[in-house]
């Protein structure tokens, strides 16, 4: 089985959330007329660490998202099978026509990335945008990227090219099948 990543680069993210605002735009997760600030549904976000005492601040950036864990935490708390890791592109997905808003997904989500639609009872997340990636096209927050912090493709590959340009995969972030990588 391949697995399917995104690698963040720590060097160029910079917490612009861009892609943030793409992926809620692209998914249609926005009830624009209600959701309040601190409290719209999110598939990614943007977390950061500052180093150092003024005058020499450092921060860095990077975007937290769904890690599409080898065995997923998530799918092992479901009863009901709705979540479900692809064979083909290691992709791990919510089906919401069996989810039936238990919530223990969420209960079991180490990063917090699993979300609640209230209004229709059931569990989603990022799911890679498989929908694009069938077709041959990024993901909306990889495509989006201002500052191309984002790179997508097979997990493999990815680490490969971090290698060739230099970059250190930060072990203790790159757990999973995110790839976090810096200079």
């Amino acid at each position: 089985m391949k697995q399917l990543s995104i690698m963040v680069d720590l060097d160029r993210c910079i917490g612009c959330k861009t892609c943030i605002v793409a992926c809620r735009n692209h998914h249609e997760i926005i009830d624009h007329e209600n959701d309040q600030p601190g409290a719209m549904p999110h598939y990614l976000r943007v977390e950061s660490k500052l180093e150092g005492s003024y005058p020499d601040l450092k921060e860095d950036f990077w975007v937290v998202m769904c890690q599409h864990c080898k065995k997923a935490p998530c799918a092992k708390a479901c009863e009901y099978d709705a979540i479900t890791k692809d064979a083909q592109t290691g992709i791990v997905t919510i089906d919401r026509e069996k989810c039936t808003g238990c919530g223990e997904c969420i209960a079991k989500c180490p990063y917090k990335v699993i979300q609640f639609n209230e209004k229709d009872n059931y569990a989603h997340k990022c799911n890679l945008c498989q929908e694009r990636v069938l077709h041959g096209l990024d993901p909306v927050c990889v495509e989006s990227c201002l500052t191309d912090a984002l790179s997508f493709g097979e997990k493999e590959i990815l680490l490969m090219h971090a290698e060739a340009k230099g970059k250190q995969v930060i072990r203790k972030m790159s757990t999973q099948s995110i790839i976090y990588v810096k200079s």
